[in-house]
């Protein structure tokens, strides 16, 4: 097979080619129509949207192929971000990975509540949100919470190749390790069938259980790990950060290929999906949109996409109908 139909059955087959053709659209509509969209200063930036939002994204869409959604995924990024400065004042680190092994432990504990007690996710999660946020208050004091630590922030965001920075380029190793995981492993297949089919997946054995515990410890991961960078770079955290990061990362995740319902999605589909929307917000800034403008745009994108993928899903069947009546006509006849 060769490399484009690789990359395209990554991104999700024809619904997959059909956005990146739509990001490939925004690249060239903006690269004619922005003055200075294609300034390194601008990729730059880009990316470094693409740094925090994409990890967030990752983590969520894994629940979401598996069936599931965790709505404490904004929480977390603020967590993250706090108890990074807090723990590692004398070493970044040391924060991080406090952070990240928070981000973990909590969603190990989503998972093992509802799948055990037969509950919803959403109900958890929202519990956990509404927890997290607590905390994020409780760590904060009310106020910015700084940081004297620069050279980890300086190290994070210092340009690589003009373009990239450390933090974005964690963010593509972070996508290139879930595609791995999909793709080449049994626990990705788990994962993928534990979010079609729940009932025949425990009755054929796959481990829904642990497919469950690991998606959702990947997305406290995610987010922590998302909250625990920016913090550094800003070298300040507060309550507030991420506030609106999870509604993003859901629309990024739909833009993407992710269902809603589970079973369906990939990271190359997911990366399109993050940035679609990246590019699109950057490219409207660019041309002085206001938020409100902004938000409208990203909406009706969204409605379009789900919509062209509903009319595409109809055709296929009913042309997999046609093909399967001619087969039947021929072989009686």
């Amino acid at each position: 097979m060769s490399g484009s139909s690789n990359f395209i059955r990554s991104i999700g087959g024809a619904s997959g080619a059909g956005r990146a053709l739509l990001l490939a659209a925004l690249i060239v509509a903006f690269i004619a129509f922005v003055p200075n969209f294609t300034s390194s200063n601008n990729i730059y930036a880009l990316f470094q949207t693409f740094a925090l939002l994409g990890l967030v994204t990752l983590g969520l869409s894994l629940t979401m192929i598996s069936g599931e959604f965790d709505l404490s995924v904004g929480a977390m990024v603020a967590v993250g971000g706090l108890i990074t400065l807090k723990m590692g004042e004398s070493s970044a680190l040391t924060g991080v990975l406090f952070a990240v092994s928070f981000g973990a432990v909590i969603g190990f504990l989503n998972a093992a509540i509802f799948w055990r007690l037969n509950i919803s996710s959403l109900v958890v999660t929202v519990g956990t949100m509404m927890a997290l946020s607590g905390l994020a208050y409780w760590l904060a004091d009310g106020r910015v919470v700084s940081s004297d630590n620069f050279d980890a922030g300086e190290f994070l965001d210092d340009p690589v190749f003009a373009i990239l920075s450390v933090r974005s380029i964690i963010t593509f190793v972070a996508f290139a390790l879930v595609f791995a995981l999909l793709r080449y492993t049994r626990s990705g297949r788990d994962i993928i069938v534990t979010g079609s089919k729940r009932r025949v997946a425990v009755a054929a054995g796959a481990r829904v259980g642990l497919s469950l515990g690991i998606v959702f410890c990947l997305s406290g991961i995610c987010a922590a790990l998302a909250g625990s960078l920016l913090s550094l770079s800003l070298a300040t955290a507060s309550a507030q950060m991420g506030a609106n990061i999870m509604i993003q990362a859901a629309s990024a995740a739909i833009l993407g290929g992710v269902a809603l319902a589970g079973g369906v999605g990939g990271a190359g589909g997911v990366l399109v999906g993050v940035f679609i929307l990246a590019t699109l917000n950057n490219g409207m800034s660019l041309l002085g949109a206001n938020a409100a403008a902004i938000l409208l745009t990203n909406g009706l994108v969204l409605l379009a996409v789900v919509l062209a993928d509903g009319h595409l899903v109809r055709r296929l069947l009913a042309d997999a109908k046609d093909r399967r009546a001619r087969q039947l006509y021929a072989s009686g006849s």
